[in-house]
């Protein structure tokens, strides 16, 4: 998924009441309140719930807490955590062709039995949807599947059109198949189900720790526990996604008692540093990028499409300072798709720090004579009289993404660049991502990889997340290739070409810390690498005299 990040610290308060008093519950911390992206970073509103049509990580992050994955994939190990998914196990007798998967027993809201029915009616949607579907390209998916067979109510069997890297398919195309609740939405066309997306009331049967209670357009969604989720009981009653619009409102409504937990933006880093009766937790290093959009099929700005102006850009920007100076010190370079820690799919030269782009200015303004370009009386580079300059959309909101596109505008005017900046809302720019005759420019976003990381779903012709319209035949064949070979070769291959070919300018990622108020426990282990969230975690030592909210 495409989405924005910003530096992300969470701190927790008591807030005012909903219901007046809380639990008399041991442990139970009654209702718990937090922003959109807690423990991630910038939030935005919640639009949609069904995880077939997410488009955005804020509706991911909802649908994931009330669907139960197939595959549970943990951001700490990059491994399969067979207790947290419905898969009780995954073979593959021909070694990448056919794959045998049984499930545990589990449960819906409604107490029908979750079954591998419900898995191949999530496969017919995904076929239904087609590329609406918000997975598609990713693990081959869905034309790489040749046939879904039942084998009993918690056995099924795929079988492939072609033999392919088998961890690869496992990690990033079958983990797609979660069930979804046939006995219920077979009532319904696709069609309809589409329309339902943001319909609380239609999600109602849910196999996840949570379900919907209220969506308030532009102000929060609230959630409740599911009383039949297997796992683990939880330790709340009320779980609220507050939607708050800037950096400086979420600190001012935490002090207010308006929240639980929020993210304290790295711009506001220093004000925070001394709020009373909280604690700072710093997550590890989440596997994603922050990343410059290009848009390739736009006319004016068709200089994009030479990889010497990309290369020029990504040596212009100076990602050790951004993280030093915007990051306080706690970030990681990012010079190709391939998330440097853990540096468990990295090839042997990028682990020892060697890309073909790094940062070098002086370098950067000689790829750009290469390419034909000399500057104007003004300093910009031009060739044939048309001038390297383009617009970018920047959210509004984030005092820490505002900063990086200030540094970043402020680099590539070094070299000649002229950066344009113009203001949109997040909703709006997404808006504008999925639709392939919008006219915009550039913007910035964060840069999910897959669970395996090779870039079918953001790099190749066609591909879902490919919002700018890269296209090139030689990144097509390498991201094949590293899907269909057994072992890192072929992922090697394709992570050093992309990063020499920059499709997006790879850019630093800023750490993410959490700051938890003293009566919410258990901060340090709601969110891992992967954002998947673990909402059993959280609890309270004692009752509240009254609820948060």
């Amino acid at each position: 998924m495409k989405y924005l990040l910003a530096g992300a610290v969470a701190l927790a308060v008591h807030a005012p009441a909903i219901a007046g008093t809380s639990s008399s519950i041991p442990g139970n911390c009654g209702t718990i309140i937090v922003p959109t992206g807690i423990g991630i970073g910038v939030g935005a509103d919640i639009t949609n719930f069904n995880p077939l049509l997410t488009n955005s990580l804020y509706n991911a992050e909802a649908s994931s807490l009330m669907f139960q994955p197939l595959l549970w994939i943990s951001g700490a190990t990059l491994q399969i955590d067979w207790s947290r998914s419905i898969a009780s196990s995954v073979t593959t007798p021909d070694q990448g062709t056919s794959f045998d998967v049984k499930m545990r027993p589990w449960v819906w809201s409604d107490g029908v039995p979750v079954t591998s029915a419900d898995v191949a009616y999530t496969w017919h949607l995904i076929q239904a949807f087609g590329a609406t579907y918000a997975g598609y390209g990713g693990g081959g998916m869905p034309d790489i599947i040749k046939q879904l067979q039942i084998i009993g109510p918690e056995e099924f069997r795929v079988v492939l059109k072609r033999q392919v890297n088998p961890q690869w398919f496992i990690m990033n195309g079958l983990s797609q198949l979660s069930p979804l609740p046939e006995h219920v939405w077979k009532h319904f066309t696709s069609d309809e189900i589409y329309q339902h997306q943001s319909d609380v009331k239609f999600f109602q049967v849910v196999d996840g720790p949570l379900k919907p209670l209220a969506l308030h357009v532009g102000q929060d969604l609230i959630m409740v526990p599911n009383q039949k989720w297997p796992f683990a009981k939880l330790n709340f009653d009320r779980f609220i996604f507050k939607f708050v619009d800037t950096d400086g409102q979420t600190v001012q409504q935490f002090e207010d008692g308006e929240l639980d937990m929020i993210n304290i933006p790295f711009g506001l880093w220093n004000a925070v540093q001394h709020v009373p009766g909280a604690y700072m937790v710093r997550l590890p290093m989440p596997l994603d990028y922050n990343d410059l959009l290009l848009n390739f099929r736009n006319p004016k700005v068709a200089f994009f499409r030479d990889v010497r102006v990309r290369q020029a850009m990504e040596d212009a920007i100076d990602q050790q300072e951004m993280i030093q100076l915007i990051d306080h010190g706690v970030g990681a370079e990012h010079w190709g798709p391939v998330p440097t820690q853990p540096p468990t799919f990295l090839t042997p030269a990028m682990q020892a720090g060697h890309y073909p782009v790094s940062y070098d200015p002086a370098h950067a303004r000689q790829l750009l004579e290469q390419a034909g370009y000399s500057p104007g009386a003004d300093g910009i580079m031009q060739k044939d009289g048309k001038k390297l300059e383009f617009t970018y959309l920047d959210t509004t909101g984030s005092v820490l993404l505002q900063q990086i596109t200030l540094m970043t505008q402020a680099y590539l005017r070094r070299i000649g660049i002229d950066m344009r900046v113009r203001e949109m809302e997040f909703n709006q720019v997404m808006a504008l991502l999925n639709d392939p005759h919008a006219d915009w420019e550039a913007t910035g976003l964060g840069g999910g990889v897959g669970d395996y990381p090779t870039g079918e779903l953001s790099f190749k012709t066609g591909s879902f997340e490919n919002s700018g319209g890269y296209s090139d035949p030689t990144m097509d064949k390498l991201i094949d290739e590293s899907t269909n070979q057994p072992g890192l070769s072929g992922l090697y291959a394709y992570e050093t070409y992309a990063s020499a070919q920059q499709p997006v300018l790879f850019m630093e990622r800023e750490g993410v810390a959490m700051l938890a108020h003293n009566r919410i426990k258990g901060a340090a282990g709601f969110v891992d690498q992967l954002y998947n969230y673990y909402p059993e975690k959280l609890y309270c030592e004692a009752p509240q005299g009254k609820t948060a909210r």
